[in-house]
C-alpha cells in the first residue's frame, strides 16, 4: 500500500526540460507559497468572509500576518535564481549555447497556458459571484491576458489578483537575457561586486516606491538581482563561509523568524530582512544539513505544484468560505482550525487537480508538437 501511494505521489512531480531538477528550489517554493496561502491569504479572508473583521484587533498580529507576503519576494528570488543558470552555464562554464528565441517560447508555453485557464475559471466566477456585465470585464480580461493590467489600470485585476505578481515575473522574463549580460565579466570579484551594487540600487528604489501598486519590475528588481547573485555563487562551485551545524541553526531562525520582523516602516528593516532572505536561500543552497530538509519529498511536491495553488488559492477559499457561511459560523479557535484545515485541503485537492490536467503537460518541453500531449 505504501509503494502504491508513492507511486500515486510521484506521478504529481515536476517535470524539468533540463534534467537538472533542484529539489531544494522547490522546497524554498513550498516555504513561498505557504508564506503566502497559509500565513496571509487564509487569514485574511476567513477573517473577512467568517469572522467580520473580528480576528485582528492586535496591530503587531495584524502586521505579522501581512509578512506573508514576503513570500512573493521569495518567488522572485528563485526565478533570478533558475533563469541566469543556463546564461551562467553558457557564458562561464562554456556550456550549452542559450537560444533567445527556445528562451522566450518556452516561457510561453510553460507559463501562458495554465494562467490563461485559470484567468477564464475566474473570470467567469467573477461575472456570476458579483453580477458584473460581460461588457465591462471583458477589458480587464483581456488586459490581464497579456500581463498589462497593472501598465494599463494602475491596479491589480479585478479578475484575478495575484497576477500582478505574474506581470512583474513575465517583465523579468523580458529582461533577464540583457541582464545577464553582466555574466560575461570573467573577473567573478568585478562581477559580483557590480551585482552587489544594483541590488543595493534598486533596494533603495523599492523602499523609496514603499512598494505601491501599479507594481513593474523595478519596484521589485532587487529580488531577482539577488537570486542571480546567488545563482552565479552557486554554479561557479562557491565554498560556504559557515559550518553545518552553526549554518542550520541559522537557516532555521530565519524561516521560523523572518515573518515576526515587520519591514514595512523602518528602512533598516526592510533591509535585514533583505539580507536574511540572502542568507536563507544562500544557506539552503550551501548547507548539507538545511538541504536535506528542503529537498523533503512531501515539501518539494507541493512546492513544485506552487504555481498552480498560487493562481487558485484565493478563489477557492472564497467560494469556500462563502459557502460555508450560508451553514452558520462556528466562532473560537475551534472555528478557525476547522476553517483552516477545511480550506488548506481544498485548495491542495483542487490545485493538485488543475496542475496535473493543466500545468503538469505543459511542462513537457515541446508539448504542443505531441499528438496527445496530456496523455
Amino acid at each position: 500500500m505504501q509503494n502504491s501511494g508513492n507511486k500515486f505521489l510521484e506521478r504529481f512531480r515536476r517535470i524539468t526540460s533540463a534534467g537538472n531538477y533542484l529539489p531544494e528550489i522547490d522546497g524554498l517554493r513550498f516555504v513561498a507559497i505557504f508564506w503566502v496561502v497559509v500565513w496571509m491569504h487564509l487569514p485574511t479572508m476567513l477573517d473577512k468572509h467568517l469572522f467580520g473583521g473580528s480576528l485582528f484587533s492586535n496591530h503587531y498580529a495584524f502586521a505579522v500576518m501581512i509578512e506573508g507576503g514576503n513570500g512573493v519576494s521569495l518567488f522572485f528570488m528563485v526565478s533570478g535564481f533558475i533563469l541566469s543558470l543556463p546564461f551562467i552555464n553558457e557564458r562561464l562554464n562554456n556550456g550549452k549555447k542559450v537560444v533567445l528565441s527556445q528562451y522566450y517560447l518556452r516561457r510561453l508555453t510553460r507559463l501562458e497556458p495554465p494562467y490563461l485557464v485559470a484567468l477564464i475559471i475566474a473570470f467567469l466566477a467573477t461575472m456570476l459571484a458579483k453580477n458584473y456585465s460581460f461588457a465591462d470585464m471583458l477589458p480587464h480580461f483581456g488586459a490581464s491576458a497579456v500581463y498589462m493590467h497593472n501598465v494599463i489600470y494602475d491596479s491589480a485585476s479585478p479578475i484575478l489578483g495575484v497576477a500582478w505578481s505574474l506581470e512583474v515575473e513575465v517583465q523579468f522574463y523580458l529582461l533577464a537575457p540583457f541582464l545577464c549580460f553582466v555574466f560575461l565579466i570573467r573577473n567573478s570579484i568585478f562581477r559580483r561586486v557590480l551585482l552587489f551594487l544594483l541590488i543595493i540600487l534598486f533596494a533603495l528604489y523599492a523602499w523609496k516606491q514603499n512598494f505601491v501598486q501599479p507594481t513593474i519590475l523595478p519596484h521589485f528588481l532587487c529580488y531577482f538581482l539577488a537570486g542571480m547573485l546567488l545563482a552565479d555563487l552557486y554554479m561557479l562551485k562557491h565554498r560556504p563561509l559557515l559550518n553545518n551545524r552553526l549554518g542550520f541553526v541559522l537557516g532555521i531562525l530565519i524561516f521560523v523568524g523572518s515573518p515576526f520582523i515587520i519591514s514595512v516602516n523602518l528602512f533598516s528593516l526592510f533591509i535585514l530582512k533583505f539580507v536574511l532572505f540572502i542568507c536563507a536561500f544562500y544557506l539552503v543552497l550551501f548547507n548539507e544539513r538545511l538541504k536535506i530538509i528542503f529537498q523533503n519529498r512531501y515539501l518539494t511536491l507541493i512546492g513544485g505544484m506552487c504555481y498552480s495553488i498560487y493562481l487558485l488559492h484565493t478563489l477557492i477559499i472564497s467560494v469556500l468560505f462563502n459557502g460555508l457561511k450560508q451553514w452558520g459560523t462556528l466562532g473560537g479557535v475551534a472555528g478557525i482550525i476547522f476553517y483552516t484545515a477545511i480550506a488548506i485541503a481544498a485548495v491542495l485537492i483542487i490545485s493538485a487537480i488543475f496542475y496535473k490536467l493543466v500545468e503538469q503537460p505543459c511542462m513537457r518541453k515541446g508539448w504542443w508538437l505531441r499528438k496527445r500531449p496530456f496523455k
